[in-house]
């Protein structure tokens, strides 16, 4: 009977947890709306964002630290505010679809002749080219395969070495789904990474204009806020996700970034209006930490864990939410295999309430923002959704197409979970 009573009531208490899917899809298509241009660093859009979500923090009677629910910093960013226009032999290119530019690219404007080669000139430490012969006028065409898995350093290298012999940019030639990121650098020559279908084959020219602003001290903010708990107040289960995303490529294409990660923002929101009801005031203090800079490298995750608002060895334990938007093949827990009796309670929770169709664990893995959590000791997961739509740093990660699958069994796992401290 000892067992029988806490079931029960713990069944109770998962029926009376609703999510509200209309704020979820009103929190999705706002943080995608050409107001917050795609989160990024064009139209001050990741200040906007962290405005909103500070907004939706006070909505809800959340607490800050010290009054304040910024944790302001400086970052060096590339981006791309104005023109980004590419044409093959008079022919115009659709940007984002057709073609990206490489996120550290320098401005850059002209009509250039075209050069192919099939393999990599040998590069030297310094970045010279070793080839004596090699010698190359306007732009380099070559596959995307030959650059694009090249560890950082040796591709600094291989562009410094290009420009060295007068190649004034790079075509690469890719057969796979086009992709973005941010840069905090700006490289000594421009990249374009065209799509082989819509590459004019045998093209001898090719017109560009490509206007980039490089800021070397770009202030975003992490946005936080927290609830107090009932029975133990300085200890705290946070929740994470980062907001910030690609922004804009030039003036027109933004990219919206539904999945990766308003989603996870989202459901950061809905949790942290849930517990903000006096009904649902957890016994723990629960921390709403919404970061900047993650798609920069983990900038404002690193920047919070070099200096936490309250101690770290105060954190019970921390989830971050990235990419929640799918689902219809279950969830992965990264530290799963690390936090074997959390991941083990996690798993069967879902299993008696039949909430996903599979929890997976994995590893350690630097892919957002728990990692610098992680390596400082703090006991984490980082969870995302698996299956359904593909998109992801492109033009097509939309809220129109998100389904948000799994969104409010997700909800119920999370809070089911968070009911066990």
């Amino acid at each position: 009977m000892k067992h029988v009573f806490p079931i029960i009531l713990f069944f109770f208490t998962h029926q009376a947890v609703c999510q509200d899917m209309d704020y979820a899809r009103e929190v999705l298509d706002r943080l995608c709306s050409d107001e917050f241009a795609g989160r990024g660093y064009v139209e001050d859009g990741d200040n906007a964002a962290a405005f909103y979500i500070e907004e939706e923090f006070k909505a809800n009677d959340l607490y800050a630290w010290d009054f304040n629910y910024y944790q302001s910093f400086t970052m060096p960013v590339n981006s791309f505010p104005d023109v980004v226009a590419l044409s093959v032999d008079g022919k115009a290119l659709k940007v984002g679809s057709d073609f990206h530019i490489e996120s550290d690219a320098p401005s850059v404007r002209g009509k250039y002749e075209l050069t192919y080669i099939n393999r990599l000139p040998t590069i030297a430490p310094s970045g010279r080219i070793v080839d004596s012969t090699a010698s190359y006028k306007g732009f380099v065409v070559l596959e995307d395969s030959l650059i694009a898995t090249l560890p950082p350093s040796i591709r600094a290298s291989l562009l410094h070495g290009f420009k060295k012999v007068g190649a004034k940019g790079i075509i690469r030639l890719s057969d796979t789904k086009l992709t973005w990121s941010v840069s905090k650098q700006q490289a000594p020559i421009a990249q374009f990474v065209v799509s082989r279908e819509k590459w004019t084959s045998g093209a001898k020219s090719i017109e560009v204009d490509v206007k980039t602003e490089f800021d070397k001290k770009h202030r975003t903010q992490n946005v936080l806020a927290y609830i107090e708990g009932s029975e133990k107040p300085d200890q705290f289960i946070v929740f994470t996700a980062h907001y910030d995303h690609l922004g804009k490529m030039g003036s027109d294409v933004i990219f919206r970034g539904a999945n990766d990660n308003a989603s996870g923002v989202t459901m950061l929101l809905n949790l942290a209006k849930h517990y903000a009801k006096p009904e649902n005031q957890p016994k723990y203090s629960i921390a709403f930490i919404a970061f900047a800079g993650e798609e920069a490298g983990l900038v404002g995750s690193m920047n919070y864990v070099q200096s936490p608002l309250f101690p770290l060895k105060d954190i019970e334990f921390l989830i971050n939410l990235d990419i929640l938007g799918t689902g219809d093949e279950g969830i992965t827990v990264v530290n799963g295999a690390v936090h074997t009796e959390k991941f083990e309670l996690l798993s069967k929770i879902n299993e008696e309430r039949g909430y996903l169709p599979n929890v997976k664990k994995r590893g350690k893995a630097a892919i957002s923002d728990h990692y610098p959590f992680s390596e400082a000791g703090v006991p984490c997961f980082y969870v995302y959704t698996m299956g359904g739509i593909q998109a992801y740093h492109d033009v097509y990660d939309v809220p129109e197409t998100l389904p948000l699958t799994e969104f409010e069994d997700l909800f119920r796992l999370f809070t089911d979970f968070v009911a066990t401290f």
